[in-house]
């Protein structure tokens, strides 16, 4: 039980430490495309190579699977495009919290699209969280200083496509293993990337010792190695428990933006931060009661 709580704990703050690595690597002169092609490039041959020496059997994909691995992957590839573009912006604190009303997201779209009725739970946790949103970009200007608009547009747009990417995620967990998703989602992001930034002399031009510490550093530190230890710790502890532990990833990511990158939230943005990272924690502990059909929904159309 205590590898899986210590497990779940170093996937969060291996997602935490994603948007240091990309502000540090715009501090430093990378770009966007770059940091991209170099963190998928990364994680596709690692996990390529794991699956070669693991020798895993039962890999094979059909074809209506294959589609929503190719959708699955261009949802995160969007979601990635937009939290770069966010960071380069924004602070990576701020953006990270907006990524983080991604769950709120799911619910509107559950009672959107799938006609779920919103509970008293969800409502007032809705409330809760879009003010603390407001909190957190400031809407008021209580601290006297702007809010980069492109910056607030593409958080909350990477928060977006997220929502999306975990809706098809449990659909697709009933279809292929945790793995195969993961490197298909890494292979597919790392062809989006190319198609959309073709990487001729993509390299040239930049600190290689910049390159290859954020490129390792987004790729192992912030994809692969959370990507195995939370698997590992949801097999240990189990969803709720495992989702509910995954809350403090704002929080990690807070207090390394201050140690590493200096930056600083006001009293008023800190406030705003812990009702979103309260109003995500309500929403995941009604939703132990009240699981979201999407499974149901999903797999009447399969």
């Amino acid at each position: 039980m205590l590898n899986g709580y210590l497990l779940i704990i170093l996937a969060a703050i291996g997602y935490g430490a994603l948007p240091i690595f990309v502000k540090w690597g715009y501090n430093l002169g990378l770009t966007m495309d770059l940091m991209l092609f170099s963190r998928f490039l990364i994680a596709s041959s690692l996990m390529v190579f794991i699956h070669l020496v693991s020798r895993k059997k039962n890999s094979k994909i059909s074809k209506s699977c294959l589609m929503l691995l190719t959708l699955q992957g261009l949802l995160f590839f969007g979601c990635s495009y937009s939290y770069f573009l966010s960071i380069k912006y924004m602070s990576a604190t701020i953006t990270n919290i907006l990524l983080y009303t991604y769950p709120l997201m799911v619910v509107l779209m559950s009672a959107m699209f799938f006609k779920e009725k919103i509970s008293l739970v969800k409502g007032v946790t809705l409330l809760i969280a879009f003010f603390g949103c407001l909190l957190v970009v400031d809407v008021v200007n209580i601290s006297g200083q702007k809010i980069s608009m492109p910056g607030f547009f593409y958080g909350v747009l990477s928060a977006l496509f997220y929502a999306l990417y975990n809706i098809l995620g449990q659909h697709l967990s009933e279809k292929a293993d945790p793995f195969t998703v993961s490197a298909s989602t890494s292979i597919i992001c790392l062809l989006a990337t190319m198609a959309v930034y073709p990487p001729t002399n993509v390299f040239s031009g930049h600190s290689q010792s910049a390159l290859w510490i954020v490129g390792l550093g987004t790729a192992i530190i912030c994809t692969v190695i959370p990507l195995f230890s939370y698997q590992k710790g949801l097999a240990l502890l189990g969803a709720s428990q495992a989702s509910i532990l995954s809350t403090m990833e704002p929080a990690i990511t807070i207090v390394l933006a201050g140690f590493i990158l200096g930056e600083t939230l006001t009293s008023s943005q800190l406030l705003g931060g812990l009702l979103v990272i309260c109003g995500v924690l309500l929403l995941k502990l009604d939703k132990l009661e009240r699981p979201y059909p999407f499974k149901r929904h999903l797999s009447h159309k399969a």
